[in-house]
């Protein structure tokens, strides 16, 4: 959604739209931010006292902006959507697989040979393309009884991925668009670090 709106927002035909589009990404983010409490629940229920406060003020705060933005949104002139992919593809299904796989090779590599801070790197280097992977090998390394490290590195993959789409719509994104998008992520990221 941050690509597609990104590279939208640069058509004349929703120039007008900017903050609509501005506000559908960040809407895409707060379902990013509760997507991950969810499958915490799922999967760990020891790790949400330690992430729900933090992802929660994170989807909150995006959830406003994204109400604000939306409120004084223009309507785009063109009805062209956003490009969707089957999710339950093979294809999807075997990439994410093997992304897993690779997280949880690396991680183990980490705790053996770089304990605790190796895991932030990777949590970092994982959440600049998904947070889901990490998430779920982070929930699994919480088994181990490190709980608060592995809901710290799912935090900082959260805020690598927040800071990686902010700087795409930046790059690609109109001025229109840039100005809002990246004023939000700095208050997400604020309130991020700060219930941390």
């Amino acid at each position: 959604v941050t690509l597609a709106f990104s590279k939208q927002s640069r058509d004349p035909a929703y120039a007008s739209a900017a903050p609509a589009l501005a506000s559908g990404i960040l809407l895409a983010w707060t379902v990013m931010f509760v997507r991950v409490i969810i499958m915490i629940l799922v999967v760990n229920r020891d790790l949400l006292p330690a992430l729900a406060t933090p992802l929660a003020t994170m989807a909150v705060v995006a959830l406003a902006v994204a109400w604000y933005l939306r409120r004084r949104g223009g309507t785009p002139q063109s009805t062209e959507g956003v490009p969707l992919t089957n999710p339950f593809s093979l294809t999807a299904a075997a990439k994410f697989a093997a992304f897993f796989a690779l997280v949880l090779l690396v991680m183990k590599l980490m705790q053996t040979y770089a304990p605790d801070r190796g895991v932030f790197l990777v949590a970092a280097l994982a959440g600049t393309t998904d947070v889901d992977a990490i998430t779920l090998s982070m929930a699994q390394y919480a088994r181990t009884g490190a709980v608060a490290i592995a809901g710290q590195a799912i935090i900082i993959a959260t805020l690598a991925n927040t800071i990686v789409k902010a700087a795409m719509a930046g790059v690609l994104g109109s001025a229109e668009l840039r100005a809002p998008v990246l004023i939000a992520t700095m208050a997400v990221l604020a309130a991020g670090g700060a219930a941390l």
